[in-house]
């Protein structure tokens, strides 16, 4: 048994993630799968205790950063594909067979590699294409697309059975994001079979873009844990989402500075407190917000406990709820000049973990 009293640490529940994921299956067209991104620890959120209630919920599929991932999603799910988002080294190609992974090609001489080793192996490598459709980054070059595409489909030791696309800024550039759309569906049209899983929907995307074919398939990040892209809080009222992660600590000592009472709590940047914060900064304590002062240490960092009755041991809420007061992810996030992924995978081992 740990003896130890917290300082700090955050809460995931599991009920609300289960919660969400159906819900957001529960919203899909029957035929289009769920792919549920699991990358970084589950954004945070102890994958991979975490998948079984993503199962639960309703995920069809999983998708991941690297094969080290893919291979701590394998050891719980035994019967479901593993999309392997990123390219694969070269030392890592065994490990693609092993784990029973999906890699995304992302040039031809990578698919060609592959290729080779399943024909030494004697196997069929399952595998999808990436299409870069203006996000820049890894992936097929969508005007390259008619030369590379062709040439990966030949390849007789690999099965293309998936074809996708990043959106790179569907939070904000609807525009935009419809050029992609429109460039993604030009591509699929020409290449992919009945056969292929077609995706290029995240959270954002899900609030607007039409899910409809060719699209069979969506890639579910953020809202899936409760948190909402867009800055105006507003477009998933349907899906019911509920906040998953609260990143708490307590009241260290208590002390006064230019007439104000000052709490040091038991949380620093080496706990995955910024430090740095916007004048809006504040924590919850006894239920009221209260402003975090300029004095961010290791360890420690400083609030403002001016007219609140607290204690030593009391808590502190960065993100959650208590009595009655929330701070969301989203909100702490831009305080802290932080996008909402950031903040999630930016809270280290050393701050415990508390599973609800």
């Amino acid at each position: 048994m740990n003896k130890h009293i917290l300082r700090s640490w955050i809460e995931v529940d599991f009920d609300r993630l289960e919660s969400n994921v159906r819900n957001i299956k529960n919203s899909l067209p029957s035929d289009v799968k769920y792919i549920a991104v699991v990358k970084a620890d589950a954004y945070g959120h102890c994958m991979p205790q975490a998948l079984v209630r993503f199962l639960r919920g309703g995920a069809d599929l999983f998708a991941v950063a690297n094969l080290y991932e893919a291979s701590r999603v394998r050891e719980v799910v035994s019967d479901k594909k593993i999309l392997v988002l990123s390219p694969v080294l070269k030392e890592e190609r065994p490990l693609v067979f092993e784990y029973g992974a999906t890699p995304a090609l992302s040039s031809y001489p990578e698919a060609k590699a592959f290729d080779e080793f399943a024909a030494k192996s004697g196997r069929i490598l399952e595998a999808h294409i990436k299409i870069d459709t203006g996000m820049g980054r890894a992936g097929v070059w969508h005007e390259k697309a008619d030369d590379i595409v062709p040439q990966i489909l030949s390849l007789p030791h690999i099965k293309i059975n998936g074809m996708f696309s990043h959106l790179s800024s569907a939070d904000t550039d609807r525009d935009y994001t419809f050029k992609q759309v429109e460039v993604f569906k030009g591509i699929v049209s020409k290449y992919a079979d009945s056969g292929m899983l077609l995706h290029l929907h995240n959270s954002a995307a899900l609030r607007y873009v039409p899910i409809e074919p060719p699209f069979n398939a969506v890639r579910m990040g953020l809202v899936q844990y409760g948190i909402n892209p867009f800055d105006d809080g507003s477009g998933f009222e349907k899906l019911n989402l509920l906040s998953v992660l609260a990143f708490k600590a307590r009241i260290l000592a208590l002390g006064l500075r230019d007439g104000k009472k000052i709490g040091a709590v038991c949380a620093g940047y080496a706990d995955g407190v910024p430090a740095g914060f916007t004048s809006e900064a504040r924590v919850l304590v006894k239920g009221r917000m209260c402003k975090i002062l300029d004095c961010v240490g290791l360890d420690e960092m400083y609030v403002d406990l001016t007219g609140v009755d607290v204690k030593v041991g009391d808590e502190v809420t960065f993100i959650g709820e208590q009595e009655g007061g929330q701070i969301s992810l989203s909100d702490y996030s831009r305080w802290t000049s932080r996008i909402p992924w950031e903040t999630m995978v930016a809270i280290p081992r050393r701050v415990a973990r508390i599973i609800k």
